[in-house]
């Protein structure tokens, strides 16, 4: 997330003349691009607090788009709690080992020719993290008051999912979208349910499937 931030401001910064700009992640992407809000919106502030006296210009930030983001997860998808628990201690020991762990596959990789994408079983360290925050964290933030504060001053917001999404359930996006707040009434914020799509509809569509 910290990475992210600091990128999004160094690229502000170089090209600070530029209309501006827009976030965009998908499923893993789309968890961490939220998170990261919090900072690019506090970095925005801050700018723009300093460019009232150095006369500096800063790009405008239009908001995020996220497809399929990973806001929760299938309790199907999830091994049984005591395999979950023996893999987070072995976490401890062989973070970057991929054992019972998912897969990204060679063709998953995004455009499809890259080969910068990563490719076999995630890290168990990665997993372990993904795991916490799509099982707990963004749903004790959408029940508190923690995403109000966190994605406050948000331009705009677009969402779009599949309903056979077979990882993230439609409803645990569906209740993070309504409870993310705009900036103000004249942001939009649109909810896409595409029919009969998967988790990995952007990367299916790309292959033509």
């Amino acid at each position: 997330v910290n990475h992210v931030v600091e990128f999004t401001e160094e690229m502000s910064s170089k090209f600070s003349r530029s209309k501006g700009f827009a976030m965009c992640g998908g499923s893993l992407g789309g968890v961490l691009v939220p998170f990261a809000v919090e900072g690019i919106l506090t970095t925005r502030r801050n700018n723009i607090t300093s460019s009232m006296t150095e006369k500096k210009q800063h790009p405008d930030f239009y908001g995020i788009a996220l497809l399929a983001p990973a806001l929760g997860v299938n309790p199907a998808a999830v091994p049984p709690s005591p395999v979950v628990a023996a893999l987070k201690a072995l976490s401890y020991f062989l973070p970057s080992r991929g054992i019972m762990t998912p897969i990204e596959h060679p063709t998953y990789a995004c455009p499809p020719n890259s080969t910068r994408n990563f490719s076999g079983h995630w890290p168990l360290s990665t997993s372990s993290m993904l795991l916490d925050v799509t099982a707990n964290k963004v749903p004790n933030d959408v029940v508190s008051d923690n995403l109000q504060q966190r994605m406050e001053g948000l331009p705009s917001l677009y969402v779009i999912v599949g309903d056979k999404d077979e990882i993230v359930p439609l409803q645990s996006v569906i209740d993070w979208f309504e409870a993310v707040p705009l900036s103000s009434d004249s942001g939009e914020k649109r909810l896409t349910v595409l029919k009969g799509a998967g988790h990995d509809f952007f990367h299916e569509r790309l292959k033509g499937d």
